[in-house]
């Protein structure tokens, strides 16, 4: 018998094979109904009285999910209609400094510094944070409040117009 465990865990059943002569038991790695395998368990047991003794060779395998492969996509030419996103700095002092940038110079407004932006060109990859705050400021304005709160109580700004 085949018991595969559902990945991750230890109880939930995912497959079970029967089958007249003993499976083989795979190795730790190896790749089972799309399931990796991460341990592997076999034991026998005896069922029954000497006259109908019943043997099971059980191979108990648990597992993990395997990581679908995405497929590359070319990016010899963009479609006329998709515009160029900037890599950015994903730093935290960048997005720090940008946070204090939407609070102080635009008032909390993603729109006016995306025009911004668009007008003079973007010159370190504020443009993708832009987008990104835009579109959780969309979500949950009340972010907005907790961004101005954490702007106020760092004294970076003050310093620098001193």
């Amino acid at each position: 018998m085949l018991v595969v465990f559902a990945p991750g865990s230890r109880t939930e059943i995912f497959t079970r094979r029967v089958r007249r002569h003993p499976f083989p038991a795979p190795a730790v790695g190896d790749v089972v109904r799309k399931l990796r395998v991460t341990a592997v368990s076999t034991r026998v047991e005896r069922r029954g009285e000497d006259a109908g003794l019943t043997v099971e060779h059980i191979v108990e395998l648990y597992t993990r999910s395997t990581a679908r492969k995405r497929a590359r996509r070319r990016t010899t030419e963009m479609p006329s209609n998709v515009v160029a996103m900037p890599t950015g700095d994903g730093s935290v002092v960048a997005e720090f400094i940008r946070y204090h940038v939407l609070v102080r110079v635009f008032g909390g407004d993603p729109d006016a510094w995306l025009a911004h932006l668009q007008a003079h060109g973007d010159a370190g990859g504020d443009m993708r944070f832009v987008r990104w705050i835009r579109s959780r400021l969309r979500q949950n304005p009340a972010i907005l409040v907790s961004i101005v709160r954490m702007v106020d109580a760092t004294p970076f700004w003050r310093v620098a117009e001193a």
